[in-house]
């Protein structure tokens, strides 16, 4: 019994059989977006408005996607933290790129600039000791003034007072003398630091306003101390 089909010749396949081949070669390629919506962005959460790509919306191009961002007004170019909120590293509820003072100790009392009010200690350095009777800087002590000129290169804006503290020996006249010349010798060292003089004022409280008793050397060194207070 002869075969109901034979192959055609060689060179002889028809059109209708090239197209079968061709599909038969693609049926098992998956084509972009069949049988779901093609994504750039797979892993955006279910819910979360997206962009053509299926990527998360970002408003103000800050890189930090809409339905995270807890600021998403935030002008181009500006830092921002996790929230996308600008950057306030001072935490004193002024953002960087609107803060004259942003270097301002935390916990210090702020103006609308975002610099210390009159009145706010911006250091209180306990260190910052002087030998029994002397007003010269020590070499120890410049370099724990070091910090205090950073901040007030940070801080233009904010002028000081320099006011110098004693312990308890000697009578209070002595001591306020003592002080005096005390902050006077501070000033004088932080203006060969390139602090303008006209920033500092000094004053001299003697024994007064004691940080901690006086009835040991180790109290009586931590009263032997310098301020700087906001003018």
């Amino acid at each position: 019994m002869t075969s109901a089909w034979r192959l055609s010749p060689p060179g002889r396949l028809g059109l209708l059989g090239v197209f079968v081949l061709i599909a038969a070669a693609l049926g098992g390629c998956a084509t972009p977006g069949a049988g779901e919506s093609a994504s750039l962005c797979p892993g955006t959460p279910a819910g979360i408005p997206v962009d053509p790509d299926g990527c998360a919306l970002y408003s103000d191009a800050d890189a930090v996607p809409d339905y995270q961002d807890q600021c998403p007004g935030t002008a181009p170019g500006i830092p921002v933290d996790p929230n996308g909120c600008p950057v306030d590293s001072d935490v004193d509820g002024i953002a960087n790129n609107r803060d004259a003072c942003p270097s301002t100790p935390i916990g210090t009392r702020v103006d609308a600039r975002g610099c210390p009010l009159a009145g706010e200690r911006i250091a209180i350095v306990t260190n910052i000791n002087f030998d029994f009777d002397r007003a010269v800087v020590r070499e120890d002590v410049k370099k724990r003034l070091a910090r205090v000129i950073q901040l007030l290169k940070e801080m233009p804006e904010v002028d000081v007072q320099i006011v110098g503290y004693t312990d308890d020996i000697g009578s209070a006249e002595y001591n306020r003398a003592l002080s005096l010349r005390r902050a006077e010798s501070v000033r004088d060292y932080i203006v060969t630091r390139g602090i303008d003089a006209t920033r500092l004022s000094v004053s001299g409280r003697g024994k007064t306003d004691p940080l901690v008793p006086n009835s040991t050397p180790e109290g009586r060194a931590v009263n032997r101390r310098v301020e700087f207070v906001v003018r």
